[in-house]
């Protein structure tokens, strides 16, 4: 490029002869080109590009309805409409698990009336939402009564954990009563780390179970103990509207009584890397009563697994229930023969049921 393409018409008009005169004032008119505005350049050379790093678009949040049933309770009929939320923002794919969420939960009768309803928060981060909610519903039959039963499921969550389960009913008191004809909620949503006990996972009804010697429905629940699985039964009282731990347990000790019941177990064995071990078992499942027998454990030995012995922890908070047992479960096994009580790590991990969770 020339000189005179690059100052402007005033500066070439002011240009006199005389060598020293007409060089300062070339250098001043470079100098003023040089401040004139240009496109700014990429490394690449690619002028007007935008900044790497800007925000991507944010994702649109659509609206849709699900609805369950209608389910027919001795006479009345209710449907469960769930409002979900989904996202269909633009860029790279969603994770599917975080894509749909629910966001309210709403129980009705067939004139619209509302008997329950539950709204779920929810907060979008990037393409996906943090954290997701799903739910579904099951006729429950007992032998007593029915209802509902509404089963939750919450990510990101533990392996065993994420659901949660609540149990309708029609209210029992009195026809003079306000919430006579209503369709209530026998407790809040109930966690576990294990999951509900049901003869056809997914079927449109769910059949509660009897307890030995107990009068009245039951649910069961397979609860992670940290080695074994428990089962815990719940009771549910229809002319109640409640449901709970179905005994309460007491059990006679040398340092008084405590609220230990005796519960079923399932476990896995995955045996020791060692051909030989042993453990430490007791007649009684009490620290306190008797000399531990030191018994051989081998790989190839015959273990079953008889029952165990702990605390039910049936724990109400704010806007939930947590299900679980003590930290001290006892665990009954039979080894080779010889029956005993076992509850420490160390026996656990001798027999094969190592510690998780």
């Amino acid at each position: 490029m020339s000189i005179g393409a690059l100052m402007s018409a005033p500066c070439r008009a002011e240009l006199l002869p005389g060598g020293l005169r007409s060089w300062l004032i070339v250098a001043a008119c470079l100098a003023t080109a040089g401040a004139l505005p240009v496109r700014a350049q990429g490394d690449d050379g690619t002028a007007g590009r935008p900044p790497q790093g800007a925000a991507a678009p944010a994702p649109t949040i659509a609206e849709f309805r699900r609805q369950e049933g209608p389910f027919d309770l001795g006479g009345q009929r209710f449907t469960v409409l769930l409002q979900m939320k989904r996202l269909a923002g633009q860029g790279r794919a969603a994770d599917p698990d975080f894509r749909e969420t629910l966001a309210t939960m709403e129980i009705k009768d067939p004139v619209g009336r509302v008997h329950f309803q539950r709204t779920f928060p929810y907060e979008v981060a990037d393409d996906r939402f943090v954290e997701t909610t799903a739910a579904s519903a099951q006729m429950l039959r007992g032998r007593q009564g029915r209802g509902l039963l509404i089963t939750y499921g919450m990510l990101p969550s533990t392996p065993l954990g994420g659901e949660s389960w609540q149990v309708f009913g029609l209210f029992a008191g009195p026809p003079s009563a306000p919430l006579h004809g209503r369709l209530v909620p026998f407790s809040k949503p109930i966690f576990a780390e294990g999951q509900l006990i049901t003869e056809k996972p997914g079927a449109r009804v769910v059949e509660t179970s009897q307890e030995p010697r107990l009068q009245g429905d039951v649910l069961r629940f397979r609860v992670w103990a940290g080695n074994f699985f428990v089962i815990i039964p719940l009771r549910i009282l229809w002319f109640r509207n409640t449901i709970g731990p179905a005994w309460q347990c007491v059990k006679v000790t040398p340092r008084g009584p405590k609220p230990i019941c005796a519960l079923s177990v399932e476990a896995e064995r995955h045996p020791a890397a060692e051909d030989m071990t042993f453990v430490r078992l007791r007649r009684e499942a009490d620290e306190g009563t008797g000399v531990a027998q030191h018994v051989v454990v081998k790989r190839d030995s015959k273990l079953e697994f008889l029952g165990a012995e702990a605390e039910v922890v049936w724990k109400e908070n704010a806007d939930s229930v947590s299900l679980g047992v003590s930290d001290d479960v006892w665990l009954k096994i039979r080894i080779d023969g010889r029956e005993g009580w076992i509850h420490t790590q160390e026996d656990f991990q001798a027999i094969g049921l190592p510690q998780s969770g």
